[in-house]
């Protein structure tokens, strides 16, 4: 089995939901699972979430500025968790990682595709997710399941729908450009459905 393991996908997908009950899945199958957010992850990776995402930096914030800081934070989170948990057997589940960066910086920020893929090689190396399943569901859905959180909205929660509808496109793109790592999930079905959907796909 895969053991570096991602989930994609806008905000409000439900892949968080997931990836708590994989990883219980995958502890009772008698697998070490370590789960891991991003960004945060570290003491200095969860300091840079903080900056990253909050909503007083609503329009002041660089373009290039978000990009380099969510690479800093993967950067050492890599260093401090990934890396060992990986070479001590235990099985990575991911909620979000470097496809994040692809599509929200590059296709919904609309930064340099090429430029982004660099830097996420130069960040991750060779510590990359084996499979990634990317949860699509329409913007409609996203905005209305962010909706019913009327609190604490960070900052890139409170980005408009055209914003969020690039970014869903370009998880599209990156589905389709890899097939060999990438798995594209209908996420607008039952939790349930989707639990019986990743759980064949990774005994594959």
């Amino acid at each position: 089995m895969d053991r570096f393991i991602c989930l994609e996908g806008i905000d409000g997908c439900g892949k968080s939901t997931q990836v708590a009950a994989l990883g219980d899945f995958l502890e009772k199958e008698g697998f070490k699972v370590l789960r891991i957010r991003e960004p945060g992850g570290t003491e200095i990776s969860e300091a840079i979430r903080q900056v990253i995402l909050n909503p007083e930096y609503k329009g002041k914030m660089n373009d290039m500025t978000e990009l380099f800081l969510y690479s800093a934070a993967r950067a050492q989170l890599i260093h401090e968790v990934v890396k060992p948990a990986l070479r001590k057997g235990y099985v990575v589940l991911a909620d979000r990682f470097a496809y994040s960066t692809l599509a929200y910086q590059g296709f919904g920020r609309g930064l340099d595709i090429e430029m982004v893929k660099n830097l996420l090689c130069m960040t991750c190396g060779v510590f990359f997710p084996n499979k990634t399943f990317i949860f699509d569901i329409p913007v409609s859905l996203s905005r209305e399941r962010r909706l019913k959180n009327i609190y604490n909205k960070d900052r890139i929660e409170q980005e408009q729908d055209d914003f969020f509808e690039r970014v869903r496109q370009g998880y599209l793109t990156i589905a389709k450009e890899n097939p060999e790592t990438c798995v594209l999930i209908n996420a607008a079905r039952s939790q349930e459905d989707i639990f019986e959907f990743l759980v064949s796909h990774l005994k594959d």
